[in-house]
């Protein structure tokens, strides 16, 4: 072996040395015969000298490395019997065939396809459902001969289980979806057909297998339904049942709906307000008369409503004949507003003067708000009184936009005028 100094572009001295010896005449008798130490540390010195100034073997050229095999399974590393194992050969050259992948962890031989997207060869492999705990031994071959050795590690297999929970952080909310799985992948486990069934749900949810989602799980079957919106608060049971129709299982589930200082919670409701036509601009809150046997608008705004409030929503009051149901509108005219939901009451007949309370409840029980509504025995004005600029939605705000419009048009108006 010969190493050469790509810096001079010549052989070191210990080349030298070791492949031909000292030069002739350098030793003296007495080096030959009691230096043996003293020559030890020449070679250690030039051998230190020769790796510091950069030298390289010359007698042997570095290796290309070669096609690499790596593994991929669900569990960090380690497998269930039953799952599949994501192998992919990177390395090796485009169109060579009989690239295949053999362990005794697989039933047999898996066979490589070359990937575009990956730039190397893919392939899944199954674990057999009868391995026993451990690391096998596994190796890529191309046209038989070995190019790549990896492992694969099985655990032991887990009996079937069955989970329900709230598709996020938060708990479980009504009208929201939840999560709901069963993985039964065991030995002797058959059958694809699996439903859930509660009180909770509208209807009940057959549960399938997502090739996306459970990829490594064969036998992993989801479903992801909506809670009812009018649930109550709660804890609800939830029963699994099988292809025969025989329940396999059943997990609880606990419902409760967001509150204020929930982190999840986003309601933020304005109203009652009243007004003689549907009108959101001349809506008040507070100081609308109403005389008795007469109607009224009730309206109500919600930046956030819950799920489902389009058809739950209801203002009762004792000056009304009957609870009404509030109803979104849905018109161009509430394009780029909050939610607004409004319906027409009719107030009773033969109430003495007062000031009577009107009630819309939102958010499953959560938001209760109360407005005021001032009944007269005698026939009102056309336009409703009020309490003065800020009272109605258009607020302090919409007012000013008002008056200041209108100073505009007088001003204007003025200019125009002949003298």
């Amino acid at each position: 072996m010969s190493l050469l100094c790509p810096a001079d572009n010549q052989l070191s001295r210990f080349s030298v040395y070791m492949c031909d010896g000292p030069p002739a005449g350098s030793w003296s008798r007495h080096d030959e015969q009691g230096s043996a130490m003293g020559w030890s540390r020449r070679v250690a010195a030039l051998v230190s000298g020769t790796l510091l100034s950069g030298c390289v073997a010359t007698g042997t050229a570095l290796a290309a490395p070669g096609p690499k095999l790596e593994v991929e399974t669900f569990g960090g590393g380690w497998a269930r019997p039953g799952e599949l194992a994501d192998l992919s050969l990177v390395g090796a050259a485009r169109g060579l065939k009989d690239v295949t992948a053999t362990s005794s962890a697989f039933s047999g031989a898996v066979t490589f396809k070359w990937s575009d997207n990956d730039g190397g060869y893919d392939a899944v492999a199954t674990v057999a459902m009868s391995d026993q705990p451990g690391v096998y031994p596994l190796v890529a071959k191309i046209g038989g001969r070995v190019v790549a050795r990896e492992q694969i590690r099985v655990k032991p297999s887990e009996r079937p289980s069955f989970a329900v929970q709230a598709l996020f952080d938060t708990a479980a909310r009504p009208g929201e979806q939840i999560d709901t799985e069963f993985n039964d992948l065991f030995p002797g486990e058959t059958g694809t057909d699996f439903t859930v069934r509660s009180t909770a749900l509208a209807e009940p949810v057959r549960l399938v297998h997502d090739n996306q989602l459970a990829h490594f799980t064969p036998r992993s079957f989801t479903g992801q339904p909506y809670l009812r919106p009018d649930v109550k608060d709660g804890t609800y049971p939830f029963d699994l049942y099988g292809p025969d129709g025989r329940r396999i299982a059943e997990k609880s589930l606990t419902v409760r709906a967001a509150r204020p200082g929930d982190s999840d919670y986003l309601g933020k409701a304005r109203g009652p307000a009243f007004s003689p036509t549907f009108d959101p601009d001349t809506a008040r809150e507070h100081g609308y008369r109403v005389r008795a046997g007469g109607r009224v608008y009730v309206l109500w705004k919600d930046s956030y409503p819950d799920p489902g409030e389009e058809n739950s929503l209801s203002a009762t009051s004792p000056a009304f004949t009957q609870p009404v149901n509030l109803r979104r509108d849905d018109t161009k005219a509430a394009d780029g507003d909050d939610p607004r939901y409004y319906a027409m009451a009719t107030v009773r007949t033969g109430l003495t003067t007062g000031t009577y309370p009107v009630t819309v409840v939102a958010h499953h029980g959560r938001v209760k708000r109360t407005g005021r509504l001032i009944v007269t025995g005698r026939p009102v004005a056309k336009r409703s009184d009020t309490t003065g600029p800020g009272t109605g939605w258009l607020g302090a705000s919409g007012g000013l936009l008002v008056l200041t419009a209108l100073g505009v048009y007088v001003v204007r108006r003025r200019r125009h005028t002949p003298a």
